[in-house]
């Protein structure tokens, strides 16, 4: 499982030449399906169009980088929106937690997803800087119904109930838990 946190800033190599083809600054997700679609690059400053790697291009993502098989893997971005592939497109950073039950969970901070799958398996929740620092963030699995929708991530309560802490913050330090 990787996090859209620690993948964002990874250089993008081609495994045929060596070569480093640019940086990802962003993951394109389809909330409405919970896939992964591809990774916005950065490329060198005298590119001025914006590139894409589908994430069915990739052959692996490590802690340091991404590699790509060719420079045939990399496409232009406003070619790329003019295809089915990048359809439906949306965020998942950013968007307000709600149960069925209609408690407010939090604010999405992270997404935890599956390259080899292109799924989303689940999001960090934030619920607000005062929590985090005390209590650590919460990660919500993407079990059964779930609702993505322009501004809110609707969940039924058995996900809440499988709701994990990461393990941060100041209790679980001054506790001594992991």
């Amino acid at each position: 499982m990787e996090r859209y946190s620690e993948v964002l800033g990874l250089p993008v190599i081609c495994v045929n030449d060596g070569k480093r083809v640019g940086v990802v600054k962003n993951i394109i997700f389809r909330p409405k399906t919970k896939t992964l679609l591809a990774f916005l690059l950065e490329c060198k400053s005298y590119e001025l169009k914006k590139k894409v790697v589908l994430a069915e291009d990739i052959l692996s993502l490590g802690k340091d980088a991404v590699i790509i098989k060719d420079l045939n893997s990399l496409r232009g971005l406003r070619q790329a929106k003019n295809t089915d592939e990048l359809m439906d497109k949306g965020e998942v950073i950013g968007l307000r937690v709600y149960s069925k039950a209609g408690e407010d969970m939090g604010v999405v901070k992270d997404v935890i997803f599956d390259y080899k799958n292109r799924t989303i398996e689940g999001v960090e929740i934030s619920d607000g800087l005062i929590q985090d620092i005390v209590k650590g963030r919460n990660v919500l699995p993407l079990l059964g119904k779930v609702e993505f929708g322009e501004d809110i991530l609707l969940v039924d309560n058995e996900a809440v109930e499988e709701m994990m802490e990461t393990g941060g913050g100041l209790k679980n330090i001054i506790e001594g838990k992991p």
